[in-house]
């Protein structure tokens, strides 16, 4: 044995390191493909907050219609007032036009007693009770300074939660799958796990002794790293066993938000309250899009069973248009529109493990000319899109000329963007002109452009 295959041999720890590896990787996999995902979509309630244009009644119809399309089930209203707002003429809409009610949830606050066993008849409340809606999310904020900020101490806190659960129990239809559902959303977890861990165990202690369907949690101001996500999440499932639900909210003040909603799963949530696409309250939240996607990466197959997949492209984009009153960034990840624009078929998506195929979500696969770095391969994919005969899109001296040509323009200093139809032509042209100039034996292949790529 020489001495370099004595170096890489493996022994008996190695061996054992990467099985411990494999399997973490195999059970972690297995979670993520077996999940039947629940979504609360938010799509007409979370993107309003920050909306530069707001909701009209026609924006929230729509958003409704493209999620319900898509495949949700579940959704959550936007907030009541003292006041008439756009909600209100949405919940005139549902009821007017007989949409079965049992789709929706209203959020209502958790508020103050006044000594009785009545709950206070805030306009989230009254109007749950005039329409019939069988199911209702009960937002609670339980970091102490807050909870003395509303004139409670803690004991009083959880009694309020108690008598609020009892108070819905007691008035919602029996639970099933679509009505009399109890999520508690709460909204502080975090810092009050900061502040009084103790206390937060108290509460999910209650919660899990409570006739409920499960948790809704957040990170508000996006601020936290996953691990805490976990340990959370970790600790509510402690409590709150299946089939109870805990569902993620985590908003994109860090950027690790999508990656949050699939850590959380990992830790024994099913799935995420959001909307459909990233835009909500303060910069945006991890997203159901997103959510979804990874998990068809994982291989997945209820997605695929639950979802109109073929659709989620062409949802995303006419919500964004809804949203924000634009396009789509081109740069988004999974339905920009350079998502699955090529600039080297080194990033090219198919079939391969966690690939997401372009195609099974209504996604175009296309190629882009980048003037600083453009591949014979690609050239030649772009030349076919645009109609260009084999013998040009084919053609690898010709093409190798075109990267040439190119990068001469980057050379004098001038800014040319040549993946436009009519700036290509024109280089095509002049490499056709140059090439058709050189001897047979001089007119060579370059199908090594890829591996320049991975050499950095």
């Amino acid at each position: 044995m020489t001495a370099l295959e004595s170096l890489v041999e493996l022994d008996d720890e190695d061996r054992a390191a990467l099985a411990e590896i494999r399997e973490d990787i195999h059970a972690k996999m297995s979670r993520l493909r077996d999940l039947d995902p629940c979504i609360l979509d938010m799509s007409f309630r979370e993107a309003a907050l920050s909306s530069r244009y707001g909701h009209t009644l026609a924006d929230k119809i729509e958003l409704y219609e493209l999620a319900r399309e898509f495949g949700f089930t579940d959704f959550g209203l936007s907030n009541f007032y003292d006041f008439p707002s756009v909600t209100d003429q949405f919940l005139d809409y549902l009821i007017e036009n007989d949409i079965p009610l049992d789709r929706f949830l209203v959020t209502v606050a958790v508020e103050p007693g006044d000594g009785s066993n009545a709950i206070a008849r805030s306009p989230a409340v009254v109007r749950t009770e005039e329409a019939g809606i069988p199911n209702v999310i009960l937002l609670v904020e339980i970091r102490p300074c807050t909870v003395e900020l509303s004139g409670r101490d803690r004991d009083e806190m959880l009694r309020d939660i108690d008598r609020y659960i009892r108070h819905y129990r007691a008035r919602l239809p029996p639970e099933t799958e679509r009505e009399g559902r109890i999520y508690v959303r709460i909204a502080d977890i975090f810092d009050a796990f900061d502040d009084d861990p103790a206390y937060v165990v108290q509460a999910l202690k209650l919660l899990g002794a409570s006739p409920i369907t499960g948790i809704l949690y957040e990170d508000v101001r996006g601020s936290r790293f996953t691990f805490e996500s976990n340990a959370l999440v970790r600790l509510m499932r402690r409590y709150l066993p299946p089939p109870r639900k805990i569902l993620a909210h985590p908003h994109s003040g860090n950027g690790m938000e999508d990656a949050a909603t699939i850590e959380a799963v990992l830790e024994g949530a099913d799935g995420v309250w959001a909307g459909f696409t990233p835009q909500a309250a303060q910069g945006g939240h991890g997203s159901a899009l997103m959510f979804l996607t990874n998990l068809v990466r994982a291989g997945n197959p209820h997605v695929e069973r639950l979802y109109r997949l073929e659709k989620l492209v062409e949802t995303a984009r006419r919500m964004w248009q809804v949203h924000d009153r634009h396009d789509i960034e081109p740069n988004q990840p999974v339905v920009g529109e350079r998502a699955y624009r090529y600039v080297d078929r080194y990033f090219e998506q198919g079939d391969l493990p966690c690939d997401l195929d372009p195609e099974l979500i209504g996604a175009e696969v296309g190629y882009e000319i980048m003037p600083a770095w453009a591949p014979t391969y690609v050239i030649g994919k772009r030349l076919e899109e645009l109609g260009y005969e084999p013998e040009l899109y084919q053609n690898r001296t010709l093409l190798h000329r075109v990267r040439a040509l190119i990068n001469e323009t980057q050379m004098e200093g001038r800014h040319v963007r040549f993946d436009d139809p009519d700036e290509l032509a024109a280089v095509v042209e002049r490499a056709r002109e140059e090439v058709g100039t050189l001897p047979a034996d001089e007119q060579r292949a370059d199908d090594k452009d890829v591996l320049s790529l991975r050499r950095g």
